[in-house]
């Protein structure tokens, strides 16, 4: 999973394309250092930074987005 405060919108479709969750998320890309344990909860958004005991929330992924990345990118998906 990818972290950061924006992507370019061509960026953020290939990154679904070849099944690479990326979250924007400012505060959270801000605060989160190197070397900090964070979980992901993708269905709700929220991005714990357990190393600091600080959460954040992300807008979380539609569930045809979660899918394809789920499917390992947008060929498999489409695979039968």
């Amino acid at each position: 999973c990818v972290i950061a405060s924006t992507f370019a919108r061509i960026f953020y479709r290939n990154a679904i394309n070849i099944g690479l969750a990326i979250l924007e998320c400012d505060e959270a890309a801000k605060d989160i250092d190197n070397g900090n344990e964070v979980e992901v909860d993708f269905d709700t958004g929220v991005i714990t930074n357990v190393t600091k005991g600080c959460t954040y929330k992300a807008e979380p992924f539609p569930e045809f987005i979660k899918d394809i990345i789920n499917k390992g990118g947008l060929l498999n998906s489409l695979k039968k």
